[in-house]
């Protein structure tokens, strides 16, 4: 029998809320306070096959080591007990979570408001509530008693806001149980669960906690479940570890044991899938002779000039029918003779120079200014002085009129305009000078120059013009910088170029069209 001394004692170890934690938790991390529902009903199995009820509650109680805590019995409305160890007989009539959680919550309001409190439910998850208790309790006329109750307990856990663990104690429901029980405990527990801890207390979470058998920051086990015949020695630990500091050592295994292998196999497939040329940021190197066409194709096999096969990317081709697009080095296509301009009535003079290509008429004008007769002297000095004084866009207008259109233009404008370019070095470099053009082939086929910045399309590859230089092994080299690259599942268009450039592993980026 339980001695008035020992149940003295007990009750004096039991927290008042007056020795609660402090309201401002230290860093050092202040015990939580833990509020301990226990079922009293006749149904739950004792916690310890070798002990009596009340000494296996009060040895429970032992493993917290100083922990502060609160004791709640409960049945029904009627059996629920506070801080009172004698109570503990299991010969509770009923089983009412709801007026344990209602006791609960007015234990834990009377705690400083950042008190740190965690309550641990020890049940076999019979729900059985007295349809008496509940008469004065609103419940609707025809509605279901336990699924009336079980709302009402969501709703309350919901309010509280405390983190909830429960320990079932024997197994779930067994034949001869009232119709729906067996099939609502379990799941009556895991939504107790939800409801109280959140996305915490998710399937997933709770199988990794499990895995892992410890609690984390995030990771947390909310479901311990123990055989009568395991008794204490199961309880124990289990107790311990709800009531233990959270610690993030779970998340590091997590991340350690599966989070980061899988990244780095991930890593790894995506690596080798966006690792063959080209991708984004890759460069091709076409070099070209002046006049001589070059004819490309698209992701034909070829052989790399650095060594190996690839099917992928630029190669060259012998004929323009095979080819996605010709590459040429040469000057443009435009007429400095005055082909088409009307020459009727123009002076010697004029037709005399009209003809000339633009170093001829530099020369011819400083012979007429050295060398030449009075008239010529005064031509020379005049078309000089209008040509310097011509406007650069519209020399360049006049000039890059097509010869079907010249005929409206008159033959001394396009004279001067001609002789502007004596003194416009950047006018006369930018429409006379060799250029890389392309001609690309197919429905979206297109001509124009490839100048720095300038983009261009050939077969399903999109590329920047990054620049030309002159000199190397032919008279220039063109580097095409691909910035649209069609991959498998368009990773290579997706995934970060920085991302692609790790894992590629290769010396360089650049490769010669061979």
């Amino acid at each position: 029998m339980f001695s008035s001394a020992s149940l003295l004692l007990l009750l004096l170890a039991a927290p008042s809320p007056s020795a609660a934690p402090s309201s401002t938790p230290s860093p050092s991390g202040d015990a939580p306070v833990i509020l301990f529902l226990v079922d009293n009903s006749a149904s739950l199995p004792p916690l310890d096959p070798e002990e009596k009820r009340v000494a296996a509650l009060e040895k429970m109680f032992t493993f917290l080591q100083g922990q502060p805590y609160r004791l709640v019995l409960f049945g029904g409305r009627q059996e629920v007990f506070v801080d009172d160890v004698s109570r503990y007989n299991n010969r509770g009539r009923w089983t009412d979570f709801y007026f344990a959680f209602e006791k609960a919550k007015e234990i834990a309001v009377a705690y400083p408001p950042k008190t740190e409190l965690r309550m641990v439910l020890l049940t076999d998850a019979i729900v059985d509530p007295a349809p008496e208790d509940w008469v004065d309790m609103g419940v609707p006329a025809g509605e279901n008693l336990k699924t009336h109750v079980m709302g009402r307990v969501m709703k309350l856990l919901r309010e509280m806001r405390i983190p909830l663990y429960v320990i079932l104690v024997g197994d779930p429901p067994v034949d001869g149980a009232p119709p729906g029980d067996r099939e609502m405990a379990p799941q009556l527990i895991l939504d107790m669960i939800r409801t109280a801890n959140g996305a915490k207390a998710s399937a997933t979470a709770q199988t990794l906690a499990a895995f892992f058998k410890d609690d984390g920051l995030l990771l947390k086990k909310f479901v311990f479940r123990v055989q009568p015949h395991e008794g204490l020695a199961k309880i124990e630990p289990v107790v311990r570890r709800i009531t233990a500091p959270s610690r993030p050592g779970v998340e590091v295994q997590f991340l350690t044991v599966l989070v980061l292998p899988l990244c780095l196999l991930l890593f790894a497939l995506l690596g080798i899938l966006v690792r063959s040329f080209p991708g984004p940021g890759d460069i091709e190197i076409a070099e070209l002779s002046y006049g001589m066409p070059v004819h490309v194709a698209a992701d034909k096999l070829h052989k790399v000039e650095g060594g190996g096969w690839a099917t992928t990317g630029l190669s060259l081709v012998g004929e323009a029918r095979d080819a996605n697009a010709t590459l040429s080095y040469q000057a443009p296509g435009l007429d400095l003779l005055g082909v088409g301009l009307d020459t009727d009535g123009l002076d010697a003079l004029t037709q005399k120079l009209l003809p000339l290509g633009v170093e001829d008429l530099r020369r011819e004008l400083e012979a007429y200014s050295d060398n030449g007769t009075k008239e010529e002297k005064i031509y020379s000095l005049n078309l000089d002085y209008m040509s310097k004084n011509l406007d650069p866009k519209e020399a360049e207008r006049v000039l890059t009129t097509g010869v079907a259109e010249r005929r409206r233009i008159p033959a001394l404008d396009f004279l001067r305009a001609k002789a502007h370019l004596i003194s416009n070095a950047e006018l006369r470099r930018r429409l006379t000078d060799p250029r890389v053009q392309i001609v690309s082939y197919g429905k979206d086929g297109e001509r124009k120059d490839l100048l720095p910045g300038t983009t261009a399309r050939i077969g399903r590859y999109g590329f920047t013009v990054k620049d030309v230089v002159k000199g190397g092994r032919k008279d220039v080299k063109l580097l095409l910088y691909y910035d649209r690259v069609p991959s498998l599942l368009a990773l290579k268009t997706l995934l970060p170029d920085a991302f692609q450039r790790v894992f590629r592993l290769r010396r360089s980026h650049e490769r010669v069209v061979a």
